[in-house]
């Protein structure tokens, strides 16, 4: 199986693949930006006696972790003609972009699944869920703040769009650092609102949408609690307007406790997927809590990483992979290690579920050294 990074005069053969797979037509000025975009990315493929069969997409992103930006691999568009399905061509993609992102230095990589468990065998596991509350109009309320709201035209963007989703980011683990590119196209769906503090501060923004007497609200991003109420009271004053509100917000939004009926429809569901690409470089620039002084021991399975694949020494001289196998470690997957570390889940909380074995004192040193982190992603690529 011969598996090639795609060149220029190929772009329009991957875009038809998109098109038949995931059911949606391009015009063709659409389809001369979408061959625009694929000049940035890495795009593997597989032929079939001249004709492309398979191909994945790997976008280059930087993450938010710890006050850092984390190099990403974005995989998206994978996708096979029926014909060429269930002939291991997807496995070789997997295992050939994970070595591809690990050259370009991606510690991380997110996907959007189609199904969660296919992309678990390849070591990708959820790292963020999303939360959608339906509100009627009878129980909005317009809640008095100091500040006030200035709403753009769709599709417009603001700098301060930008200065509040990153004070935003810093709450969170895993975010997507967004460049004004992005901005763009994501706007493209949605109409602004910002909301500004009494002395003109930035603090909040809503990016929603209003159709047949709906209010949908992509992103609900206050960074202080005054803003919290001035853009829940911009929604209430669309009650002559509209019948309800959907609004997605992280899990941690405390929006709900503010409201005079908090008894709201509410639907919590997995939503992005994420895998460490290298853990040795990955663990290496990684902030923990306390100072390792007694050394921990990961015993790390990644059947489709070797590189991944063995045991890791946490110490006071930093991370290192050891060749040995050690008999005291710590015993856990990639995946999990991945929800671990991104803040998606504790160790307590893998414990309990048997995800991850060893003694239990070590446990609780490796829990100890991990510092608390929530995590949320509201973006879609």
């Amino acid at each position: 199986m011969d598996i090639v990074k795609l060149t220029t005069e190929h772009f329009e053969e991957a875009a038809k693949l998109s098109m038949y797979a995931f059911q949606y037509e391009l015009s063709k000025e659409e389809l001369e930006k979408q061959k625009k975009k694929m000049e940035k990315q890495h795009i593997l493929g597989i032929f079939n006696e001249g004709n492309l069969a398979s191909k994945l997409h790997i976008l280059p992103f930087e993450v938010y972790q710890q006050g850092k930006y984390v190099p990403m691999g974005g995989i998206a568009s994978v996708s096979s003609y029926p014909e060429y399905r269930r002939n291991g061509h997807i496995r070789g993609l997997m295992t050939t972009a994970l070595k591809v992102m690990r050259d370009k230095g991606q510690l991380l990589s997110y996907l959007h699944p189609f199904s969660i468990d296919f992309y678990r065998k390849f070591g990708w596991e959820i790292f963020s869920d999303t939360r959608t509350m339906t509100i009627l109009k009878g129980d909005f309320s317009i809640p008095e703040s100091d500040g006030k709201i200035v709403r753009l035209e769709k599709g417009t963007y603001h700098p301060d769009l930008q200065r509040i989703y990153e004070t935003y980011t810093q709450a969170y683990s895993g975010m997507l650092v967004r460049e004004q590119t992005w901005w763009h196209d994501r706007l493209q769906s949605w109409i602004p609102a910002i909301y500004y503090s009494a002395d003109e501060k930035p603090e909040g923004y809503l990016l929603y949408s209003v159709k047949e007497s709906k209010m949908r609200v992509a992103e609900f991003m206050p960074t202080s609690h005054e803003a919290r109420k001035g853009l829940w009271a911009f929604i209430g004053q669309h009650d002559s307007m509209i019948e309800k509100v959907e609004i997605s917000t992280s899990l941690s939004e405390p929006l709900p406790y503010i409201m005079k009926n908090p008894r709201v429809q509410m639907e919590v569901f997995p939503y992005f997927m994420a895998r460490i690409v290298d853990v040795e470089c990955y663990l290496q620039q990684f902030s923990w809590s306390t100072e390792v002084y007694t050394p921990i021991r990961l015993r790390v399975k990644d059947p489709i990483a070797p590189w991944n694949d063995g045991v890791f020494e946490l110490s006071g001289k930093g991370v290192r992979k050891i060749e040995s196998e050690a008999e005291k470690v710590i015993r856990l997957t990639i995946n999990q290690l991945s929800a671990l570390m991104l803040g998606y889940k504790t160790v307590k909380e893998l414990a309990e579920v048997e995800a991850i074995q060893g003694n239990p004192d070590e446990l609780d040193q490796l829990e100890s050294i991990i510092p608390t982190q929530n995590t949320y992603f509201p973006d879609f690529f």
